[in-house]
């Protein structure tokens, strides 16, 4: 079952209509949630971001490390930091990924631990004329987009499961089977 969000504006000067739908790549769950704890903590965001451009075939602007946060006054060391990730799928649908950290580390021996989030979402939005909008987006979604829909949703799963499978062997970690974009995600 997916989880659709569909918003229509339209303004009224121009007749113009604009359809946004959402879907979340990770359904039934919103996250993928890991948590680590042994020697160097901090080094899972030095992975993500040295990672994230070769692994999501991004440009520098598809990605952002958009907010880091040390507290450096106590011991153990505590951080927190965010990465957002656009992957264009087509001229219409893009992925956007979030990653979030959220560890500590010991200042003397440099072990602590980590909690790291994913959140992604397919993004599908164009606009037209409003009285022309129903029709053609009614023919259009039945001839192709409802399949190429599915497909953009298998592989931003896809992504994520296998970027969280490349964290998992830098850390030592059991890494998980994936499921291809074959149609189910098992």
């Amino acid at each position: 079952m997916d989880f659709v969000h569909v918003s229509v504006t339209v303004r009224k000067a121009r007749y113009m209509a604009k359809i946004v739908i959402r879907d979340d790549c990770l359904v039934p769950d919103r996250y993928i949630r890991m948590k680590y704890q042994g020697p160097n903590p901090w080094g899972v965001a030095e992975k993500i971001t040295d990672s994230i451009r070769p692994f999501f075939h991004v440009s520098t602007s598809g990605f952002n490390n958009y907010r880091i946060n040390w507290d450096i006054a106590g011991d153990p060391v505590t951080f927190y930091t965010r990465w957002w990730i656009k992957k264009e799928f087509s001229r219409f649908s893009k992925m956007m990924l979030r990653v979030k950290v959220q560890g500590s580390r010991s200042k003397a021996k440099n072990i602590g631990e980590f909690k790291l989030v994913f959140h992604a979402r397919v993004i599908t939005e164009f606009s037209g004329w409003g009285i022309f909008m129903k029709p053609v987006w009614l023919m259009y979604s039945y001839l192709f987009y409802n399949r190429a829909r599915r497909r953009f949703i298998e592989h931003c799963r896809n992504y994520i499961m296998n970027f969280r499978n490349d964290i998992k062997e830098h850390f030592n970690l059991e890494a998980t089977e994936v499921p291809t974009a074959t149609g189910t995600y098992g």
